[in-house]
């Protein structure tokens, strides 16, 4: 059993202590510790807990970004540049006093011709499609011996898939016309156009080539009955070409 009461010589140390003054100092050291040390452990507390709640709020914050957990599911949309996308109307007539129906005929006669003698294996079925259309039987008949694979000249044999042949017509002309007041419709109109291969043959030269084209021509009109207006009709009749 441990002895709690003070010996002469503790009695007489702390009495030396009170008349000296050291032991009120000791107390108010003891006493400063026990009411202060506290409130700094408390300062560093409130510091270290106002980080951890920030990352305690965005590791929650992570947590919800997470659901729901459903799959992402992507799409396409088109943006229009109305600036880009904006139609721009040119008129066909190039000459002046040129006629409409003169200016129609050239520009379809020359959409004919660059379908025709254009080759691209992107667009080749595509113009088949637009002959077959605008030719008679006999005419496109023609045309599908010209790109048969046992002809030599044929484009498919000659371009495949690793040439691209484009044309630049140079000069039309209307060598052949109905009379003035006739009921005919048969015209002919002579082209002539470069060709040019991409990527360039450094063996192959510049060609140039002739064409007369011969076409059924019916011009815009208006039913006097109806008032309604008939659409003008256009189709090839015949075909020649030869190399310059």
């Amino acid at each position: 059993m441990q002895n709690n009461e003070l010996t002469t010589e503790e009695y007489i140390e702390i009495s030396e202590k009170v008349r000296s003054g050291e032991y009120f100092r000791e107390v108010r050291q003891m006493v400063d510790i026990d009411l202060h040390q506290p409130m700094t452990d408390r300062y560093w507390y409130i510091l270290l807990t106002i980080p951890a709640l920030l990352i305690v709020f965005s590791a929650i914050s992570a947590l919800q970004s997470l659901y729901p957990l459903k799959p992402e599911v992507a799409f396409i949309y088109g943006i229009n540049d109305i600036v880009e996308d904006s139609p721009h109307i040119q008129s066909l007539i190039k000459v002046e006093g040129e006629g409409a129906d003169v200016a129609l005929q050239r520009f379809l006669v020359s959409n004919y011709v660059k379908e025709r003698e254009e080759y691209d294996v992107a667009t080749f079925d595509r113009n088949q499609t637009a002959l077959q259309f605008l030719s008679t039987p006999q005419v496109f008949l023609e045309y599908q011996k010209s790109i048969a694979l046992d002809n030599p000249s044929s484009p498919i044999v000659l371009y495949q898939r690793h040439t691209v042949r484009n044309i630049k017509i140079l000069s039309t002309q209307i060598i052949q016309k109905p009379e003035e007041g006739a009921k005919g419709r048969d015209y002919t109109m002579r082209m002539v156009f470069d060709e040019s291969l991409s990527p360039a043959n450094k063996n192959a030269t510049l060609s140039r080539w002739q064409v007369d084209v011969a076409f059924m021509y019916e011009p815009v009109s208006i039913d006097e009955k109806t008032n309604k207006v008939i659409p003008y009709g256009f189709l090839i009749t015949g075909y020649k070409i030869r190399r310059l």
